[in-house]
């Protein structure tokens, strides 16, 4: 009797044992479950309150007076989560709120984010032979260039600057132009250049101007050629002179994010400017490659070789004098301390 009492009271113990072990087992679970939807959940969050400043940035690119609370909210329906924009109006800039959650409707896990979308385009950024919103890469000792250098992050070997040389972290991003506005000038010069022109090899126009100033000695009398590219830029070999204002952007208009690339190679002169929201790159061959204008870098610009880079007064005046608009752009961005608050 006392052998069959103990089986039972060590039967009754085991099966305790195991029901503990079975109730932690289950709380466990519980709470790993709980966790993992709650990152779920913050992930969501998170991607709900970046499309909520992808959202921001096209309203404003459309009509940029536009301030409030809540001006903007949508939902994700795809990952059930949502968002609500709030627009700052401080000067020139648009200050952003947006708080992303999920579940839409439960609003259970919140990511707030904050960026400063701006419209403008700098003050000095008509004055410089080579303007870059990154670094300025100089290698050897044969390429010079006259007139004024701006920079954001670093620029090393600038023995060969014939003009200021300036460090402004401000000046990134690289201004983002009014594309619109240079697509439609290029499209009635007939300078607009896809991947399937550039595969054809048609020519790019050889003087910087469209039509040649009528006075001489006011080159705002003139206009310039718009030459837009929507691939990257590559003039290799002896490609002989080349000029107008290019536009190396991607194709803005369907692809707002496309960044593209201008590489200069071989022997030639470029009568003009570029600009490229990536990297610029100039290497000069056994002759000389000049450029005789200016170049804005969204990136990096690097002189390599035999290349010779001049500021021309003229022909950025003429620019200039067209009045091209800047478009509306992110700035800076950065998620909230504590950004996010959890709920059973």
């Amino acid at each position: 009797m006392n052998k069959k009492g103990s089986i039972l009271i060590l039967s009754i113990f085991v099966i305790a044992i195991l029901m503990i072990l079975g109730i932690a087992l289950l709380s466990q679970s519980i709470t790993e479950h709980n966790l993992a939807k709650r990152y779920l959940n913050s992930t969501n969050a998170f991607w709900a309150a970046e499309a909520g400043i992808n959202r921001a940035l096209e309203e404003l690119r459309s009509n940029y007076s536009q301030c409030g609370a809540n001006l903007w909210s949508g939902a994700l329906s795809s990952v059930d989560s949502g968002y609500e924009v709030d627009v700052a109006c401080v000067g020139q800039d648009r200050n952003l709120t947006v708080r992303g959650f999920a579940p839409a409707l439960a609003s259970q896990t919140q990511r707030i984010l904050e960026s400063t979308v701006r419209k403008d385009i700098p003050t000095n950024f008509y004055d410089n032979a080579v303007y870059s919103a990154g670094d300025i890469d100089l290698n050897g000792t044969s390429y010079s260039i006259t007139g004024d250098v701006l920079y954001a992050d670093d620029c090393e070997n600038s023995d060969n600057i014939i003009g200021d040389v300036t460090q402004d972290s401000s000046v990134t991003p690289l201004a983002l132009l009014d594309f619109q506005q240079l697509l439609t000038i290029s499209l009635g010069q007939g300078n607009f250049y896809d991947e399937a022109r550039l595969d054809s090899g048609d020519d790019f126009p050889v003087s910087f101007w469209y039509s040649p100033p009528t006075d001489p000695s006011d080159p705002t009398t003139g206009v310039p050629n718009i030459v837009y590219i929507t691939e990257d830029l590559e003039l290799k070999g002896n490609f002989g002179t080349v000029g107008g204002f290019f536009v190396v952007v991607g194709d803005v208009i369907t692809s707002p994010d496309d960044i593209q690339d201008a590489t200069i190679s071989g022997n030639g002169q470029v009568e003009g400017m570029i600009y490229t929201r990536g990297d610029f790159r100039v290497n000069g061959g056994g002759g000389n490659l000049n450029v005789d204008g200016a170049i804005w870098a969204g990136e990096e610009a690097r002189l390599n070789g035999n290349a010779h880079v001049a500021f021309n007064q003229d022909y950025m005046t003429a620019l200039e004098n067209l009045g091209i608009d800047s478009d509306a752009q992110v700035v800076s961005w950065r998620e909230q301390i504590n950004p996010y608050s959890l709920t059973p």
